[in-house]
């Protein structure tokens, strides 16, 4: 009985003792180390100064639930995860999730389900994260960050914009932000080459593009002699081929983002009257065989041989792929090979316009409401805010994967000349690189981009308009849309396809808007304007 009394003694001891100097700075020797580490140099804050020496911790070790990278497995022994252990004193037991989004989610509910939450939990689905903290799972950030996290606060405090996507409907905050710096996602992109070999102007209107499409279809641009030219692909199935629509002043083509604000109005994009143009002009694309024949299955891979085997001119995707499909058709012979990046197409009425844009709160790290470590954890990622912290997220570890140039960081050649040919983000993935809570430099991407593409997608934001927001629910609220929205989405899924491919009569449209309201989409948008509502205030 007193072994059993002097070793609880002892555990209380070494349990406060933990608990007063678990965010004090290691001992002397430690500090005299690092006085000659560049890693000494200070971020301003709006309330002092924070530096990985400042705030590192005694030696803890967290466990922590995120996306693993295809390039890497994640380990606590990659040269990005080791680096940030001996500027924190924080080790990592990683809990590596599968890289698809629907083996994501299933591990992500499974291990919630166990009721063995792991001290950080990393996702980019909001909504998930979000039920899951206001079920008491997540600790509330609020104080904390007032108290421990002076770089997070200044970013929050100067973007308060940002503090809407973090609150939940309870109006607490649970999560520290990966936030991105770019806006521009998805641009329209068409074979530069192939407009000159033809005599085509750039498209800027709906005909214009009609017409660019028609004769790459019927002119033969590839020059192979045969008549094998599918002029538009996508490799995001419907939504590609949706993407029309927002000539027509609609937004909605992308999977979740069916609805779309007007004049303060929660708007549903397919039962819109003008959705019903939209598709009458989609349906004539795809009858003419200017649209994709197969475009409900394509996949990546599909996708990729449509360009490498020169079949296809025009499609909508990313700024970085637009590049990169140039730069692999040249390396295939095709040596004139280039792709412009151009203007959304303009609607009858002159709009010229896209939603799909990168949010600036594109990921969610949240902390156990249980973990022993929640002031750490906080400080740790608070680092990641500052200036130093942020260049080792974003660009590596001076020296090794980056260096300064001009004030500037640069690739090193390990990174940017793989002889493996890997990209840049392959390669920082290989070294340790994950995006959980920090702030994106503009420079990341700006690295993996020729100059000309970054103008482009610079350029291309003029065109942006605010998407709808990531909103919190209610818990009657979520009900309400669990319990209808799924047999909305599949019955409007199969239509819409019929509609383009001239399987159902689009003078049967207003059949198809009478049967969504009849499953319940009207008091689906009673629950989405109450949120946004909410979210505005």
């Amino acid at each position: 009985m007193k072994r059993i009394i002097a070793l609880l003694l002892a555990v209380v001891l070494v349990m406060s003792t933990l608990a007063g100097c678990g965010s004090t700075a290691k001992n002397e020797g430690s500090k005299t180390e690092n006085e000659g580490n560049k890693s000494e140099s200070k971020s301003e804050t709006g309330s002092g100064t924070t530096t990985a020496t400042d705030e590192k911790n005694e030696d803890i070790t967290i466990s922590m639930f995120l996306q693993d990278s295809a390039d890497q497995a994640i380990s606590p022994d990659l040269p990005i995860i080791q680096e940030i252990t001996k500027r924190t004193g924080v080790h990592f037991d990683f809990i590596a999730a599968p890289n698809t989004e629907d083996q994501f989610r299933e591990k992500f509910n499974v291990t919630v389900a166990s009721g063995e939450i792991p001290d950080v939990m990393v996702s980019t689905y909001r909504a998930d994260m979000m039920k899951v903290a206001e079920q008491g799972v997540f600790a509330p950030l609020d104080d904390y960050i007032d108290q421990y996290a002076p770089n997070l606060k200044k970013i929050l405090d100067e973007n308060p914009g940002y503090i809407r996507d973090l609150r939940s409907s309870d109006g607490k905050m649970y999560f520290l932000p990966f936030i991105g710096a770019v806006r521009t996602f998805k641009v329209w992109m068409l074979r530069a080459d192939w407009l000159e070999k033809l005599n085509l102007e750039v498209p800027v209107t709906l005909d214009d593009w009609y017409n660019v499409l028609k004769a790459f279809k019927e002119q033969d641009p590839n020059g192979n002699g045969i008549a094998d030219e599918i002029p538009f692909t996508t490799r995001n199935r419907q939504a590609g081929a949706l993407a029309f629509m927002e000539a027509f002043g609609i937004s909605g083509f992308e999977a979740n983002e069916q609805f779309f604000i007007e004049d303060g109005q929660v708007k549903y994009a397919y039962t819109d009257p003008r959705f019903k143009e939209a598709l009458t002009f989609i349906n004539k694309l795809y009858n003419e065989g200017l649209l994709d024949p197969e475009y409900t299955t394509n996949d990546t891979n599909v996708w990729l041989s449509r360009f490498n085997n020169e079949v296809t001119g025009a499609c909508q995707d990313t700024t970085a792929r637009a590049y990169s499909l140039g730069t692999q058709i040249q390396a295939n012979g095709s040596k004139d090979a280039r792709f412009v990046v151009v203007a959304p197409p303009m609607g009858p009425d002159g709009t010229q316009m896209t939603t799909s844009q990168m949010q600036p709160i594109r990921g969610y790290t949240a902390i156990s409401a249980d973990s022993k470590y929640i002031k750490e954890i906080v400080q740790l990622f608070d680092y990641f805010y500052s200036e130093e912290g942020s260049l080792l997220n974003n660009f590596g570890i001076e020296g090794v994967t980056y260096t300064m140039e001009n004030g500037k960081p640069t690739y090193t050649d390990v990174i940017a000349k793989d002889p493996q040919g890997r990209s840049i983000l392959s390669m920082l993935n290989v070294y340790g690189h994950r995006e959980w809570a920090y702030q994106q430099d503009v420079g990341y991407e700006d690295a993996l981009l020729d100059p000309e593409f970054v103008k482009y997608r610079n350029d291309m934001e003029q065109y942006i308009r605010p998407t709808f927001p990531a909103l919190s629910y209610t818990e009657e609220e979520r009900d309400i849309i669990n319990s209808t929205y799924t047999e909305i989405q599949t019955y409007k899924d199969e239509m819409i396809d019929k509609f383009i491919m001239g399987k159902e009569s689009l003078d049967n449209f207003d059949k198809f808007v009478e049967t969504i309201k009849s499953i319940g989409i009207d008091e689906v948008l009673k629950a989405e304007q109450a949120a946004y509502d909410r979210y505005m205030k």
